[in-house]
């Protein structure tokens, strides 16, 4: 039976952190604005967005909900991005994904102010990550490598397979595996037989919004699951990966609920308060 990877002893120790943060930041009378924009959000970026809100409060983090409607065209949602850049009060601005209709997320991340950019989908914040020199980066994509890290994972010289390439998860993921000199294989829909790749990695990676879609046929015995995904069924919160199967032949499994989630909302909010921090220091 795999070794579960839990995300609360990760996200705690990343809270404590970041209540210090807080602290000094409220000793100069600044509390961090954290500012989440949605267009017709489905659950699972509400059941996102009521995590941030609540843990937020709970650490001294301002958390300010803009909800458009899904009829919302990109003139107007420019221009709500527009007017939280031009707030002080707001230190970090994350902009829900996907976009419903014919929303170009290409073009609206542009919008959203760099120094802002706590979720790191600016293109700015894309380029550097893609450099190797990372500044925000998406912040599920940082607890995949948070997990691995506080549970000693080896990732040095490891194979692991990412399956996914959105630009919140599967891209960023392998952008920072590379970071941890792991050899990466990007794997994805138009992709033939992941099997033949999954086989062969000592670490997998999934994030795509398919329910149990990663089973324990396609992974090799010992291998290290993480599961980066989030779907609403009727049984409840479920990740991309089938957790009992996968259970009988990996050493070590991120559960879904209580792995990545946690990790990636305390990863966020310490985004928040470093942004409040850069832009403040000179008060």
């Amino acid at each position: 039976m795999a070794r579960l990877l839990h995300g609360r002893p990760v996200a705690e120790h990343l809270r404590a952190a970041t209540r210090q943060r807080v602290e000094a930041l409220a000793a100069r009378g600044v509390q961090p604005g954290l500012a989440v924009v949605s267009v017709g959000a489905d659950p699972a970026a509400l059941t996102y967005t009521e995590r941030l809100t609540r843990t937020g409060r709970s650490e001294g983090i301002r958390v300010t909900t803009i909800a458009l409607p899904r009829e919302t065209d990109e003139k107007q949602l420019r221009r709500s991005l527009d007017a939280l850049a031009a707030d002080a009060a707001i230190h970090g601005i994350i902009l829900m994904t996907p976009l419903p209709g014919v929303l170009d997320e290409g073009h609206i991340v542009d919008h959203i102010a760099v120094e802002k950019d706590v979720e790191g989908m600016h293109p700015f914040s894309v380029g550097w990550l893609a450099d190797g020199r990372p500044r925000f980066v998406p912040s599920t994509a940082e607890a995949v490598i948070e997990l691995l890290r506080f549970y000693e994972v080896p990732m040095r010289g490891r194979h692991a397979v990412v399956i996914g390439r959105s630009t919140v998860i599967g891209r960023p993921a392998a952008y920072l595996l590379l970071k941890e000199d792991a050899t990466v294989t990007i794997a994805h829909r138009q992709t033939v037989g992941i099997e033949r790749f999954t086989r062969t990695a000592d670490i997998v990676v999934v994030g795509v919004g398919k329910a149990r879609s990663l089973t324990g046929e396609m992974i090799k015995p010992g291998a290290t699951v993480i599961d980066a995904g989030i779907n609403v069924t009727p049984q409840g919160l479920a990740g991309d990966v089938d957790a009992e199967t996968v259970s009988a032949v990996a050493a070590a499994l991120s559960p879904v609920p209580g792995g990545v989630g946690a990790v990636t909302t305390a990863l966020l909010l310490r985004n928040v308060a470093i942004a409040a921090e850069r832009q403040t220091e000179r008060r």
